[in-house]
């Protein structure tokens, strides 16, 4: 799957609908859950995020509104409709996969739930539609990220020489040799020393397979422009990743084709 995601963000207003109450079984409270949407802690009043057997259930409105998604709700076909700039996604009540732009069907594991009032969605549904997503069982935190926010917030800490930093909260723990912090180093002041001043993300495409994410974000500096190519696994952790200058002609065409 291919798609092109815009860095800027609008406020939208979400609404959501939905009656009944559906108990799974095996559910567990699970109140020190504390889910993280592009860096910041979600407040959610009355609408903890829990667990239910192997699922993280995260409330589903109030993860979708601070991801600037706008969430309908049709109840006479039990089916919701989240839509963000020119993206789509689809899916129902009843099913187990997403539908996104009207044309892609990426499956999910888990069910949504109704709970007082409120829909829950298992956190493998925000996985299926494009987003980064990793879960720490120690700290008890669920991160959900758009991929262009993962690009800015990697290349902020490569500019800024956090390295290490940038190794212990997004790497994966047996990452790639050439992910050492000499390398990265090495890496980014290759690119820097010829570019310039780093500005940021100018773009941001995303590839999803068989659970395996890869982000290509077109990098701007003061002189030129660089490619920042990341592989993330089924856990959200990068495994790989490569930095590449660019020419002119190179900027103009997709990263990921």
């Amino acid at each position: 799957m291919l798609k092109k995601i815009a860095a800027v963000f609008l406020s939208v207003l979400l609404l959501a609908a939905g009656t009944g109450l559906l108990a799974g079984q095996s559910v567990h409270a699970a109140g020190d859950l504390t889910v993280i949407v592009n860096g910041q802690a979600l407040q959610l009043d009355g609408s903890s995020a829990y667990t239910n057997g192997p699922d993280l259930m995260l409330p589903l409105r109030e993860t979708a509104e601070a991801l600037k998604y706008k969430v309908t709700f049709a109840g006479n076909t039990g089916t919701f409709q989240l839509d963000r700039f020119h993206e789509k996604v689809e899916f129902s009540l009843a099913g187990q996969s997403v539908i996104l732009d009207g044309k892609n069907k990426v499956p999910y594991s888990g069910d949504i739930e109704l709970k007082q009032k409120r829909a829950y969605a298992p956190l493998s549904l925000f996985a299926a539609m494009g987003l980064v997503t990793s879960y720490d069982p120690v700290s008890g935190h669920i991160d959900v990220y758009l991929p262009e926010v993962t690009a800015g917030v990697v290349a902020g800490m490569l500019a800024g020489g956090n390295y290490e930093m940038l190794r212990e909260r997004y790497f994966r723990a047996q990452a790639d040799p050439q992910l050492s912090l000499p390398v990265l180093q090495q890496s980014w002041e290759s690119i820097t020393v010829p570019a310039g001043n780093y500005l940021g993300v100018k773009s941001t495409e995303i590839r999803q397979q068989a659970g395996n994410i890869t982000l290509a974000s077109v990098l701007s500096f003061s002189k030129s422009e660089a490619l920042l190519t990341l592989e993330l696994g089924t856990s959200g952790k990068i495994t790989k990743l490569s930095l590449t200058p660019l020419q002119a002609d190179q900027v103009l065409a997709s990263p990921l084709k």
